[in-house]
């Protein structure tokens, strides 16, 4: 058993070897990355293809707050820095606003899409989606992805600003199953294509 467990974890290590920054690493900034503030964590090894080689809990990037403790592998905190600081910064600074939070509501979870028994595996479960449910900002107010995607433009500029951090963004105008979030992933099964809706 000791072995088997020495082996998984083997795998686990080479297969995050693509990462150019690791948790933990470059003066103790969380995957390498002075923005990105939180913990490293111990490998996550839930069971089949349940699993993160590098896992990290967000809990800021820069001065922006994260709420909800999501947890993902450092190739998607990377994105999401990328993203709060840019695209979404720029979507609140057009609209006269600065963001100050934002709020998950999903990140690791080993589940098939959609919560279904069977078919593909999400890439919740592999540490590499995060959902953002809504955005705060430093005036007080707040727009959430459920109330208020139709009447401002932030929510749906800041989305639009996702596709290049992220591979695949999926939002309201996707389908119901995604009308009170957007989905940010990073995946390579496009074949370095996006997907975003």
């Amino acid at each position: 058993m000791r072995r088997l467990i020495c082996v998984v974890m083997l795998a686990l290590t080479a297969c995050g070897s693509g990462d150019k920054r690791r948790a933990g690493a470059v003066d103790g900034a969380l995957c390498g990355d002075p923005r990105l503030q939180g913990e490293a964590l111990p490998p996550v090894i839930d069971g089949g293809a349940c699993a993160i080689a590098a896992a990290v809990r967000v809990s800021a990037i820069g001065t922006v707050a994260i709420g909800g403790a999501p947890v993902m592998d450092c190739r998607t905190a990377l994105a999401f820095a990328d993203w709060t600081a840019g695209g979404l910064s720029r979507a609140a600074r057009k609209g006269g606003r600065k963001v100050s939070r934002v709020d998950t509501v999903a990140s690791y979870a080993c589940r098939n899409r959609y919560g279904r028994a069977g078919g593909r595996i999400s890439n919740h479960a592999l540490g590499r989606a995060v959902d953002v449910s809504a955005v705060g900002f430093t005036d007080g107010s707040r727009l959430s992805v459920l109330h208020d995607w139709t009447d401002t433009t932030i929510l749906q500029e800041a989305a639009g600003h996702a596709c290049g951090p992220f591979d695949t963004v999926l939002g309201p105008n996707y389908n119901a199953a995604h009308r009170d979030h957007l989905h940010l992933d990073v995946t390579d099964e496009y074949g370095g294509a996006t997907f975003c809706r």
